[in-house]
């Protein structure tokens, strides 16, 4: 009898604490979720204008970026043209020792290698023509403007 008293106390203790421990454990739950949601009401605004200024500043170091590479691309074409110009000045008065078959070839890479990046290498095989179009006219008006022989 004394030991079924005692299951009994020892089992009521043990209920008692149980169903005391559980309520004040979701008692507690339901407080922290209720402050979790509060404060994720406070800050989402908060969190949503700190993500809107990082991607603000990822779309801004992008067309940094892309802005670079274009004028990287541009002063590498405004080389080519200012190397081949260059080149091709010097060519005049430059005289091969080995034969080049009347192509300025050398000159004209770094200018068609530039214009390469745009797909307007085609470009250069046009001023190809037109210099030597030009050269060819100046050189006839030269000959054309020479008298030759006696005017008597």
């Amino acid at each position: 009898m004394i030991s079924d008293f005692l299951n009994w106390i020892g089992s009521f203790f043990q209920n008692l604490f149980k169903t005391l421990f559980g309520w004040i454990a979701d008692l507690f739950g339901y407080l922290f979720q209720k402050l979790f949601d509060f404060l994720k009401f406070l800050l989402n605004p908060v969190l949503i204008v700190i993500a809107l200024i990082f991607y603000f500043l990822y779309k801004l170091a992008a067309l940094v970026l892309l802005l670079l590479q274009v004028l990287l691309a541009i002063g590498k074409l405004f080389v080519s043209m200012i190397k081949g110009l260059f080149m091709t000045l010097a060519g005049f008065s430059y005289t091969p020792t080995v034969r080049s078959d009347g192509q300025w070839s050398s000159i004209f890479s770094n200018l068609n290698r530039g214009l390469g990046d745009y797909q307007l290498d085609n470009l250069a095989y046009v001023l190809l023509f037109i210099i030597w179009f030009g050269t060819a006219f100046a050189a006839i008006r030269i000959l054309s403007s020479m008298k030759g022989g006696d005017d008597d």
